[in-house]
């Protein structure tokens, strides 16, 4: 093998015909790799198209008779296998592999007909969390950037990264697969369109969630009157722009919207994570989205501190 000039794995320059089963492997995996790259997007992952292409008839016959091959047919079967790469990777099949990767790009948004799935308790409470007005949000479709204009209400994430919580590993599976969300459903990465079609249709709210209801809907409706995402953006956003003028205001904010969350929890008997639906993300929980981050004395005060102030500390 020869190293490319950025020092990533390279072709052998040796011919075809040289290689033994390990040779052609390795040569193989760098092939493939460099295919990835080219036909990737965010739509079809790469393992969804490496799966396709090693599961096709050229593939698995050439790998499984490498080794009994005459030398003077190798270059002709490895030709035929760059072919059939090239083409499985532009004529994807409507399969799903379960390579996890949609699972991982983010989780569900739920929508007016998943509300049978709470109602029926295939979905608990501790599993959601809901998207306030103004919080920012990615696309499931070009992984852009947007700010909510209305509240949407998501299965939760993995803590630090994108992950559904859902997702089981070794193998990838979903764990809630039989009783998935519509959006999950709907997801095809070899097909947008039904994905985005859902995109039109109602999306589930808090009001719905809790109909009838009508003290959490009051509390719900406080909280949103008292201690909104906007709220907490324009104090950042006045911290940023006044030297830290009016730090104490950030922090009395933060203070108060905990005292709220908890006050809620022990007059309901809501346990505390169950409150990111019921209230949305707490406003510490939402502080990194400032480059902030919140430290606790040992006497019990809070102190704000940009995020890579803290970095160079440790």
């Amino acid at each position: 093998m020869t190293q490319s000039p950025q020092g990533a794995p390279a072709l052998s320059i040796n011919h075809p015909s040289l290689w033994d089963s390990e040779q052609f492997e390795a040569n193989w995996s760098v092939f493939v790799q460099a295919l990835m790259r080219e036909e990737a997007s965010l739509l079809i992952p790469a393992a969804r198209i490496r799966w396709q292409i090693e599961h096709c008839d050229t593939f698995l016959e050439v790998r499984s008779n490498w080794e009994s091959l005459e030398a003077s047919n190798r270059l002709g079967a490895w030709k035929r296998l760059l072919v059939a790469a090239e083409r499985e990777c532009r004529n994807m099949l409507p399969l799903c592999v379960r390579c996890g990767q949609c699972c991982r790009m983010g989780s569900p948004t739920l929508h007016m007909e998943d509300l049978a799935l709470l109602k029926e308790g295939k979905i608990a409470w501790d599993k959601l969390v809901t998207l306030r007005a103004g919080e920012p949000a990615r696309s499931p479709f070009d992984g852009k950037p947007f700010l909510l204009t209305e509240e949407r209400i998501k299965v939760a994430e993995k803590k630090g990264s994108s992950e559904c919580v859902f997702l089981l590993t070794e193998p990838y599976q979903c764990s809630i697969y039989s009783d998935r969300p519509l959006q999950c459903r709907a997801q095809a990465c070899w097909d947008p369109l039904p994905a985005r079609d859902t995109a039109e249709l109602p999306f589930l709210l808090r009001n719905h969630i809790f109909e009838g209801i009508d003290v959490l809907l009051e509390v719900i409706a406080e909280h949103e009157n008292r201690c909104s995402f906007q709220m907490l953006a324009q104090a950042f956003e006045k911290l940023a722009t006044g030297k830290g003028e009016n730090i104490e205001e950030v922090l009395g904010l933060l203070s108060y919207e905990e005292h709220f969350r908890h006050f809620v929890s022990e007059k309901f008997t809501i346990a505390p994570q169950n409150l990111d639906l019921l209230l949305g993300r707490s406003f510490a929980g939402l502080v990194p989205l400032f480059g902030f981050k919140v430290l606790e004395e040992r006497d019990g005060s809070k102190r704000l501190v940009p995020e890579a102030s803290e970095a160079n500390a440790d």
